[in-house]
């Protein structure tokens, strides 16, 4: 069986590994295509695609889009996309700016309890809470980025601070507008309970989505099951992938195995 991976990130975002890097694991792994989808920006798509040219592995140009919905994140993936899109690049550097402004708040937090940390370093992708929490660790304050988020950054934490996202729908226009095809990224890690994950489904398919991104890790055949049956019931083609970003994670690239025909049939559908 041809083997894809449809959600994979490196260094452009929030992934340990640089494009040609992990489009060379790739090869190695024996995979036919991936899909960068770093999130909210497609900066790792030149160099991935030269990589897989030499190497023989196609790289599906994607992002993944992080979305307000009903006041929760929710993450949309667009494939096929044009990395040179005036509007994707618009976002992107949208995107950009709100984070920068975001992390100089959470920073300035920190400073206030004494932490001497910096906006300043230089970040190969877009710049997150982890920079910050790698600081931490490198001053003793925290034995571990898990452990910086745990006391400090994390979500209800002393130095949080929200981040501003992108309406749901105005997401799923964007990629649709740029010519691509929108995919619900791993709708149970949401954490939504039946009649609200239904919902969110039905929302992706009144908005045009074009499938639903139903074998990702951890997934069990009985979760599998209950995806297949909202995507058949709305109409949304099954995907999948690994959501790999390296590093000390535990996720490995290629895992779940994902049928090539998945890709092949969201190929298709942008043609109907």
């Amino acid at each position: 069986m041809d083997r894809v991976d449809m959600h994979v990130h490196t260094t452009a975002s929030d992934g340990a590994m640089s494009p040609r890097d992990v489009t060379s694991l790739a090869a190695m792994q024996g995979l036919k295509a991936i899909a960068l989808t770093d999130r909210d920006t497609m900066a790792g798509i030149p160099e991935a695609g030269e990589a897989g040219a030499l190497l023989g592995v196609t790289i599906i140009p994607g992002i993944e889009i992080s979305s307000d919905y009903k006041g929760r994140a929710v993450e949309i993936l667009g494939y096929f996309l044009d990395s040179e899109d005036r509007k994707l690049l618009d976002y992107e550097a949208w995107v950009l700016e709100r984070r920068r402004e975001r992390l100089m708040k959470m920073a300035e937090k920190l400073r206030h309890k004494g932490f001497d940390v910096s906006t300043e370093a230089e970040h190969p992708g877009v710049p997150d809470r982890s920079d910050l929490a790698g600081q931490l660790v490198e001053l003793g304050v925290a034995d571990s980025v898990r452990e910086a988020f745990r006391r400090y950054l994390g979500e209800g934490r002393s130095c949080y601070v929200p981040r501003e996202r992108i309406p749901f729908a105005d997401a799923a226009k964007l990629i649709r507008d740029c010519g691509g095809a929108a995919v619900l990224a791993h709708p149970l890690q949401y954490g939504f309970p039946g009649s609200e994950l239904d919902a969110l489904v039905k929302t992706a398919a009144a908005e045009k989505f074009s499938g639903m991104e139903i074998l990702y890790p951890g997934y069990t055949r009985s979760d599998q099951d209950k995806l297949y049956s909202l995507a058949e019931k709305y109409m949304l083609l099954p995907t999948g992938g690994s959501g790999f970003r390296g590093g000390d994670r535990q996720d490995r690239l290629g895992e779940p195995q994902v049928p090539a025909y998945m890709l092949i049939m969201l190929a298709q559908s942008q043609y109907r």
